[in-house]
């Protein structure tokens, strides 16, 4: 049997059972919709009727409260004598009653009725019979005089017009004005009675029809019956059986069965001020019946959809299952027969397609082999933009291609700023992503329209490398004039200072793009790439988050930063370092109260050499963590040797850089160096400076504390200088607060800056804080900062920075400096 044959004699049964499945659904869907859409606007029509007749009930009994409190109708009530009675208040109550008619058309009656029953007075809007006035004796004044309430209502046949009406009554008690208002005792007057038209709900069930041939009735609970949707006779009873269905029923919102005259009907009630109730009776027959003509046009649609899926199927099978098979062993024939010029559709997502994509595959494998090696030799894997092998010979090329057609090129070294604490912090997938997306938006920033190409043909195409790391190169290889490239770089700070997300964080970083072109900077491309990486370091010196222009006094400067560092490297092995003390002098008495090391480096060569120039190279190096060990124990151990000596000794603060503060390893450095030397905690403080606090994470702020608990001093250096926060003071545990000496320098003649360190030293009193003022030059500024309650002041006005001998005499004499006076030695 063919395979096609197969496919249809297995599936045909099956979709026929579906689809005869599908329309029975369909049929039991419409018929439940159909059913329910007939019950939903019965219960529609119930709830209506049911709020206009409580609505009705509600106000008739507020109006007759109304009524009944007039002191026309009380005081007409209260008057015994009929003289006065019935010619002088009668008409007045009869105009009042009028005037209510009008605005209320339905109380068609309005009466009075004395205790006895007697019909005291009568206002009809129409003319209405009267067959009698004496109503004591009639059952309704009797169940009025009956009621438990004063408020009395019942729907009744009025005898007078023989309509089924509501008459609503409030019985008159009141208190004779002639004994005391207060004590005397309520007496019966009278009842107030109003008869209130119902055309209005009768016309509303007695007119109340649908396709289902539904039976609306309104009656009360003892099953009188008032008005009924198919005009029978009203006040006839509702048989018992199914009144007390209908009561059992009254909470339920679903419709029950009830069966008269052995017809089934459902039945939905509702009740209205607890004494009415309102009925709705359905013919199940005539409910179902609609649903059933459902029946045929579903038959005769499934039956038609059988037909058309059954050709639609084979037409199907020929096309997605038949055919495919078909190419597939044509192709496995001619692929036996040695010819791999085949080509298959391999767009079906499903197990033919599989198969043709692995037919395929195995033509492909070797050219595919091929590819992924040369890509591997010449692409990076982690960003697939091209890799250092790759760049430097295409780095060549363009070169040579510029040479030979005088042309500009451009070469931009990109590395980003702070990576790898992104990437100790965040783990290296994060960072292998945050790479793949700078790559992403730094291939975005280079477009065919930046530039006016010189000519399209023999044109090389700009390219994006990565060389490792987080190193970038961009090759713009034909620009106009120099400045070109400025436009490529501006492009990316922008597209890179834009947020990356990272998993559930979200990173800024910053780039520093070092530029050169070719040919006014060099000519080869080995020149050509130093000096671009020596122009991106440049841009990091320049405080990162920009671009430089390669210049020959950058090479110079680089030379000289590279010969520096390495005599640094030397100093640190040689102990070329030693150690000045600058004193810090209590602003009140003038006597020294604590030390900074300082530390200087004495070149062999170049003699004493100035801690700005070695201090930010050691920094970039590396080297500042051995030099601020080194400083520490040099500070700590000569205060042990002044211990010993019996020289009165002071707190001396050591100056921690980021390096050292980050290397996590601080503390066991200072609690190890104190217990080596048995220097009390006390005389060593620690300054940082704001911005490192600004990167700290929170292993370091917890370090920081752990060194608080020895007993060691933290003092904030150059406050207000950096992000100055009060989240420090809070966060940190903080002693000591340092004014920076660039407000201290023109606190004199500066109003800001004197406002600046007035506000320092008040917060820091209002912290329990010490402050101490830095670079004080001049008596007025000491004077100044005494005045506002600094605490200790240090500059070249009392002392400059001295060795520690000159520091020991100092401490041994007790000596305090005169006013203006420097101590030189």
């Amino acid at each position: 049997m063919r395979l096609q044959s197969k496919i249809i004699l297995i599936t045909t049964p099956v979709v026929v059972i579906f689809m005869l499945a599908i329309g029975g659904i369909s049929f039991s869907m419409l018929q439940e919709a159909t059913v329910e859409r007939a019950l939903g606007n019965t219960r529609s029509f119930l709830t209506s009727t049911a709020g206009k007749i409580q609505v009705l009930y509600d106000t008739a009994a507020k109006d007759i409260e109304l009524f009944a409190n007039s002191n026309l109708l009380q005081n007409y009530l209260l008057t015994a004598d009929e003289e006065v009675r019935y010619p002088l208040l009668q008409p007045t109550i009869i105009r009042l009653f009028s005037s209510y008619q009008k605005a209320n058309p339905n109380y068609y009656e309005i009466r009075i009725l004395l205790p006895d029953g007697y019909e005291d007075t009568r206002v009809v809007h129409t003319d209405q019979p009267n067959i009698t006035e004496e109503e004591g004796e009639t059952e309704i004044f009797q169940a009025m005089h009956r009621a438990e309430n004063d408020l009395f209502t019942r729907i009744w046949r009025n005898p007078d017009n023989g309509r089924i009406s509501l008459l609503i009554s409030r019985r008159m008690l009141l208190r004779d004005p002639n004994l005391n208002p207060v004590s005397s005792p309520k007496t019966l007057r009278g009842y107030l009675a109003v008869t209130i038209d119902l055309g209005f709900i009768e016309k509303k069930i007695t007119e109340a029809a649908d396709e289902y041939g539904t039976t609306f009735l309104l009656l009360d609970r003892g099953g009188t019956i008032f008005f009924h949707s198919e005009q029978q006779p009203v006040l006839s009873p509702l048989p018992g059986k199914l009144l007390q269905q209908a009561l059992d029923h009254l909470k339920d919102t679903s419709p029950f069965a009830v069966a008269d005259n052995k017809q089934s009907f459902l039945m939905l009630s509702r009740t209205v001020n607890d004494s009415l109730l309102l009925l709705a009776r359905i013919p199940r027959n005539n409910l179902y019946a609609a649903s059933n003509r459902l029946r045929l046009a579903v038959a005769l649609t499934t039956l038609c959809a059988i037909v058309i899926f059954s050709a639609l199927l084979f037409f199907l099978a020929r096309k997605f299952i038949v055919k495919p098979v078909i190419l597939l062993r044509n192709a496995a024939t001619d692929l036996g027969h040695g010819n791999l010029d085949i080509s298959l559709n391999q767009s079906a997502d499903d197990e033919i397609g599989d198969l043709a994509r692995s037919f395929m595959e195995m033509r492909n494998n070797l050219q595919k082999s091929h590819e992924q090696i040369r890509r591997l030799a010449y692409h990076d894997f982690l960003t697939g933009l091209p890799n250092r092998v790759m760049f430097l010979d295409f780095f060549r090329r363009v070169v040579e291609n510029a040479q030979r057609h005088h042309r500009l090129c451009a070469l931009m070294f990109i590395d980003l700023d702070n990576f790898k604490r992104i990437n100790d912090t965040l783990g290296h997938n994060l960072g292998d992503d945050l790479l793949r997306q700078v790559a992403r938006r730094l291939q975005e920033t280079i477009r065919k329209s930046d530039f006016i190409s010189i000519s399209a043909q023999d044109q090389d195409p700009d390219m994006i490398a990565r060389l490792g790391g987080d190193e970038f190169t961009v090759l713009l290889t034909n620009i106009r004039e120099q400045n070109d490239a400025a436009i490529v770089a501006r492009r990316q700070l922008l597209a890179l200072a834009e947020p990356f997300k990272l998993d559930s964080h979200e990173v800024f970083i910053t780039i520093s793009i070092g530029i050169t072109v070719f040919p006014f900077d060099a000519t080869s491309e080995e020149e050509l790439i130093k000096n671009a990486d020596v122009a991106m370091y440049h841009a990091k010196e320049k405080g990162k988050n920009n671009f430089q222009y390669y210049s020959n006094s950058m090479n110079t400067e680089a030379l000289e930063r590279l010969t520096l560092e390495g005599e640094l490297r030397r100093a640190v092995e040689r102990n070329e370092f030693i150690v000045h003390y600058q004193p810090q002098v209590d602003a009140r008495t003038r006597e020294i109260v604590g030390l900074e090391a300082l530390v200087r480096w004495r070149h062999p060569e170049r003699g004493m050499i100035q801690p700005k120039y070695f201090i930010p190279v050691a920094e970039q190096s590396g080297l500042i963590v051995p030099i601020g060990s080194w400083v520490m124990k040099t500070a700590v151990k000569q205060i042990r040797d002044w211990q010993q000596q019996g020289v009165p000794v002071v707190p001396v603060s050591i100056n921690l850089s980021s390096p050292q503060f980050q290397s996590k390893a601080i503390y066991n450095i200072i609690t190890s160096i104190l217990n080596s030397t048995e220097v009390p905690s006390k005389y060593l403080k620690v300054e940082l400076t704001e911005s490192i606090l600004l990167k700290a994470e929170e292993e370091a702020i917890n370090m920081l504390h752990d060194i608080k608990k020895t007993g060691v001093e933290i003092c904030l250096d150059d406050f207000g200088t950096g992000y100055s926060s009060l989240n420090y003071l809070k966060r940190f545990p903080i002693d000591v607060l340092k004014i920076d000496r660039s407000f201290v320098m023109n606190i004199t003649t500066a109003p800001k800056d004197a406002e600046i360190c007035s506000a320092i030293i008040a917060l820091a009193k209002c912290l329990n804080l010490s402050v101490v003022a830095e670079g004080v030059e001049g008596r007025d500024q000491y004077e100044f900062l005494r005045d506002k309650g600094c605490d200790s002041i240090q500059g070249f006005y009392f002392y400059k920075p001295l060795p520690a001998a000159a520091i020991e005499k100092l401490l041994t004499a007790g000596k305090k400096p005169r006013s203006g006076d420097m101590e030189m030695d």
